[in-house]
């Protein structure tokens, strides 16, 4: 790997957090029918948070083919 697969890696992790509290809280909200607008909003919010979490994976994880030439 190198430093720039391990900074992704290091950021989706710290992406994982923020983006499964907005989850849980949205959920939390979603089921009081009060506050159901903002549960969407929530759930959207941790839609693309862990969204962007996982693209910073697949770029850590993802390995290029240096010798082959592209298609």
């Amino acid at each position: 790997m190198n430093a720039g697969q391990v900074i992704g890696l290091i950021f989706a992790i710290l992406l994982l957090l923020p983006g499964g509290c907005f989850l849980a809280f949205g959920i939390g909200f979603t089921i009081d029918k009060d506050s159901y607008p903002l549960g969407l909003l929530l759930m959207g919010i941790s839609g693309i948070v862990l969204a962007m979490a996982g693209l910073l994976f697949w770029a850590a994880f993802h390995r290029r083919n240096a010798g082959r030439p592209p298609l």
